[in-house]
């Protein structure tokens, strides 16, 4: 069991007053008071739902020797530490209690609004080529040595991150790439950690709902460069407006990679079907060429992230392609759903405007017949692309299905409605509430050689309504309607 003394934690620096900790033998570091117990360090984190400073009794009762807080409470009598932010303090305990096994492991961070799952399987899998056993913190799970656990969160606490690279270290794993949201970043979940590579996919709009404004949302994506450990290297998207800035905005070494521009990382030329991706590749090292059986021009950009980080990080060519080439999907991503039918039936998590664009485009190119789009938009999130992504769906799709995606605590009607108000003619588009019998409608409606995009959940396996999470999985309906 890992251990540390309170005073090795918690330095003078991080304390709005200047006190001693005490030498306290701390064994476990908790910021739910329900997970305190005996020798436990409470760190109180306001949060959105609820305060965690309301819990100090509870942390208490269940065992916590002493509490990191923005706030005393003099009903308490375990010692309580007054720190400025208790999410930046967390880190730097994590950091201190977790470490030196921590810095052990070689650390590549990916963070853009659209590709940062699939780039992140790609690079995991050049590790592995590299004979570096590896983990990853994502959007979809969790791998930390044998364990594949499901995410609950894109990126989880600093804590819980610390924790999970722990014991990717101890289990004897070298690496661990890691998604890097960015709420993560705003709330200081990925502070005091040494990126050896940052990765900047692209920026579009999404998250407005956390972020007062886009440049809010920008600004959090940036942060993950400061994060890189002296002699890291920036691998930055050059098509990318927001690319372009950042390369003039930070003084770390960069890789730039494009998909049409000149750039360290470059396609010369490529080609996508539904038998996957073949590109030439051009980079500092001479050129090569990747053969995938992933889709789409978005995914030629995945490529080129993974082959730029990968050289980042000292990969021979060799390496990079036989690690790329060895991903033969990831979940919910442009992911073909198998039936015996005449018809192209695809799964993705396309919720951003972007995305959706980029889906249909790919979708639309490869189509024999119509193409049909089922989709609608997240409750309780970034409410102003909604109409942006109805007005995308009625341009890039012959038939459009408009219906839930997890409404949460908002009227599905309500969020519909916001959807269709992008529309130049609602009556264009077919409207079910019930995503099950949305994508029922398509299936039953569709003719042979037409081609169906079930977008906006991809991997999920739940609908959250009214705060309730119910089993539901748009691959499982579409095999059990047409079995």
């Amino acid at each position: 069991m890992k251990t540390r003394y309170l005073n090795e934690l918690i330095g003078p620096e991080l304390l709005v007053k200047v006190r001693q900790a005490d030498k306290q033998l701390i064994k476990k570091i908790v910021y739910d008071s329900r997970k305190a117990d005996q020798s436990s360090l409470f760190v109180a984190i306001s949060g959105y739902v609820t305060d965690g400073h309301q819990y100090l009794r509870q942390a208490m009762e269940n065992g916590a020797i002493a509490a990191v807080v923005e706030k005393e409470n003099k009903g308490i009598s375990i010692p309580q530490y007054t720190v400025l932010n208790s999410r930046q303090a967390l880190a730097r305990i994590g950091s201190n209690f977790y470490n030196p096994e921590v810095d052990r492991l070689r650390l590549a961070g990916i963070t853009g609004t659209n590709g940062k799952t699939t780039t992140s399987y790609l690079l995991r899998s050049v590790f592995t080529a590299a004979g570096l056993d590896s983990g990853l913190i994502g959007t979809i799970y969790y791998y930390i040595g044998t364990e594949k656990i499901k995410a609950w969160n894109t990126t989880p606490e600093s804590i819980d991150i610390f924790e999970m690279l722990y014991k990717m270290s101890v289990r004897g794993q070298k690496a661990c790439v890691i998604e890097a949201s960015s709420h993560g970043l705003a709330l200081h979940r990925l502070d005091c950690l040494p990126f050896e590579v940052a990765v900047f996919t692209n920026l579009s709009q999404d998250h407005l709902d956390f972020h007062p404004d886009f440049e809010d949302y920008y600004q959090a994506k940036k942060k993950l460069f400061a994060l890189l450990k002296n002699g890291g290297r920036a691998v930055i998207n050059q098509d990318d407006g927001y690319g372009r800035r950042l390369l003039n905005e930070i003084d770390q070494e960069k890789i730039t990679f494009s998909t049409h521009q000149q750039a360290a990382v470059r396609a010369l030329n490529w080609h996508s079907n539904l038998q996957g991706i073949r590109v030439e590749i051009s980079t500092p090292q001479g050129n090569f060429h990747i053969n995938s059986p992933l889709i789409g021009e978005f995914n030629v950009e995945n490529i080129l992230a993974a082959t730029a980080a990968g050289i980042a990080m000292n990969f021979d060519l060799q390496t990079i392609q036989t690690g790329i080439e060895q991903v033969t999907r990831v979940p919910g991503r442009l992911e073909p759903v198998s039936v015996e039918r005449n018809q192209m039936i695809i799964v993705d998590y396309s919720h951003t405007p972007d995305a959706l664009q980029k889906a249909l485009r790919v979708l639309s190119t490869m189509s024999k017949g119509d193409l049909w789009v089922v989709f609608g938009c997240g409750g309780d999130r970034d409410s102003k692309k909604r109409p942006l992504m109805g007005r995308i769906a009625e341009e890039g799709a012959d038939h459009v299905i408009i219906t839930s995606d997890n409404p949460r605590s908002e009227s599905p009607a309500a969020i519909i409605n916001d959807i269709l108000s992008g529309m130049t003619d609602k009556n264009n588009a077919t409207i079910e509430e019930d995503r099950a019998k949305a994508i029922r409608i398509a299936l039953s409606t569709s003719k042979p050689g037409d081609t169906i995009l079930v977008a906006g959940k991809g991997h999920e396996d739940y609908q959250e309504i009214k705060g309730v999470r119910y089993p539901f999985d748009d691959r499982q309906v579409i095999r059990e309607e047409l079995s």
